[in-house]
């Protein structure tokens, strides 16, 4: 089967098009968009479909980023095809304010962007170029970031019904030799070769060593995403059933829930009640992940009547044999001061700390000298990435921490005792950034490391935080 009989397959299978649609491409440059936007090319008398593209420009590669542009306005005149080129420059506060890292809030601002051009255009359609390789690598990227289910399903061939994406049941491989057979050249993004990002590790270092052991690993993960997803959307149905049993009372932001009728639920169900409660109150757009759901699990069996506990943008209330769930009030665009808070990290990521408006950032080094790594100031510190696994929280202090501080010669001590020795009075407590790994407490943030995680002469892999000063402590 040819490369463009394999692509209409796959879209006639996931049912993708329709007769007259007005689909609008998003074409980088590189060999998938560039390949995605030749198929459509090919078939859309067949489909009896329009074209139009999109090619987003963040400007973070400077004169490649210029190149890449001029390549894709190009392309398009040869095709004869309507083109807009969309200047959406990447800036670092923005980043910072938005909690996630650099490619996580490129791709969110390229998503709005071709959302809100397919609205003026009147498209009916996004096709983006995902492939099966970007398939494996999210699974396993996910797998690696501690993902339930819902993250095994991967990358979706449709997304609200009009984001598809023809290629993902085609390899880069076949990508490329139909490049090479239709003499179709493409640009080379120099940023997807570098290893400080986790996506271009797994691409570069673990895919291949899979396929050492299963040539056919990527269209194996593909099934594996598959029947994923239809047992994802059973259990959501299941899930959704029995919230509506155990509900007394539902707002836009607010929910009443009988304790007992959760507790009863099989952890399975419990899991994503809990997971759609907090979802549909937080008014967060990202999904909490399984620490913020667990977290809220340990305290409804643990509590008492008339306590509470704050996560995921959340208040959650315990009265007798009610859990009254609503969102928590924010005061400046940060959650309120002197209340328990956490966060997921992802490894490189920019973000704030809502307590006290710190900005942080976390990112991966390789071959630097442990001698050039002393801590130059409370706010930053560098830690041997290899000594801990990487699913890292930004979490608020409670009761019972405890942590090996560095300076101490390996011994513990309880978190409340070392801010009791610093003279950390008790209001500032609550408020201190904890950078926490599976292992435990790697940075109490601004004050000390853990010296189970520091830096030796045997570190070859550096983690490095950076906290900023408070602007306005108390």
């Amino acid at each position: 089967m040819t490369f463009t009989a394999q692509v209409e397959r796959f879209m006639h299978i996931k049912q993708m098009l329709v007769r007259e649609d007005h689909v609008l491409v998003s074409v980088s440059g590189g060999p998938d968009s560039v390949a995605l936007l030749a198929v459509l090319h090919r078939l859309r008398e067949t489909w009896n479909v329009s074209l139009r593209v999109v090619h987003v420009d963040h400007g973070l590669r400077g004169q490649e980023s210029d190149e890449d542009a001029v390549f894709v306005v190009q392309l398009c005149q040869m095709l004869e095809i309507p083109c807009i080129v969309e200047a959406l420059p990447v800036q670092r506060h923005d980043v910072q304010s938005s909690g996630s890292s650099l490619q996580e809030y490129a791709r969110n601002i390229r998503y709005q962007a071709l959302s809100r051009i397919a609205a003026k255009t009147g498209a009916t359609k996004i096709a983006t170029g995902h492939t099966l390789d970007d398939q494996a690598e999210t699974i396993v990227m996910r797998m690696v970031r501690g993902s339930g289910t819902a993250g095994l399903c991967g990358i979706p061939a449709m997304r609200d019904a009009h984001i598809i994406r023809p290629l993902l049941g085609t390899s880069r491989q076949d990508v490329l030799s139909y490049l090479q057979q239709q003499g179709l050249s493409y640009r080379v993004d120099s940023s997807n070769q570098t290893l400080a990002y986790l996506r271009n590790r797994i691409r570069h270092e673990v895919m291949p060593r899979l396929a050492q052991y299963n040539p056919n690993i990527l269209k194996t993960m593909a099934r594996q995403a598959d029947i994923a997803c239809q047992e994802e959307a059973y259990l959501d149905q299941l899930a959704v059933a029995a919230l509506a049993d155990i509900q007394h009372r539902k707002t836009d932001d607010a929910q009443s829930l009988c304790r007992d009728g959760l507790l009863h639920l099989p952890l399975a169900l419990r899991r994503r009640v809990i997971r759609l409660v907090l979802h549909a109150v937080s008014r967060i757009e990202d999904p909490p992940g399984f620490e913020a759901v667990d977290t809220v699990l340990q305290y409804l069996s643990q509590s008492r009547s008339g306590s509470e506990i704050r996560v995921h943008g959340v208040s959650i209330v315990r009265e007798y044999a009610c859990i009254h769930v609503h969102a928590v009030q924010t005061v400046c665009g940060a959650l309120e001061k002197n209340h328990w808070y956490r966060q997921e990290l992802a490894i490189p990521s920019h973000g704030v700390w809502p307590l006290t408006g710190q900005t942080f950032e976390v990112s991966v080094s390789t071959g630097m000298r442990p001698d050039t790594l002393q801590q130059a100031s409370p706010y930053q510190a560098c830690f041997d990435a290899d000594t801990f696994h990487h699913a890292l929280v930004l979490r608020s202090w409670q009761e019972g921490d405890r942590f090996y501080p560095l300076g101490m010669g390996g011994k513990k001590k309880k978190l409340q005792d070392f801010f009791s020795d610093i003279k950390l009075a008790r209001s500032r407590r609550a408020l201190v950034p904890l950078l926490v790994a599976p292992e435990g407490i790697v940075w109490v943030g601004g004050y000390r490391m853990d010296h189970r995680f520091r830096v030796t002469e045997n570190t070859q892999h550096v983690l490095m935080v950076h906290l900023s000063r408070e602007s306005n402590p108390l």
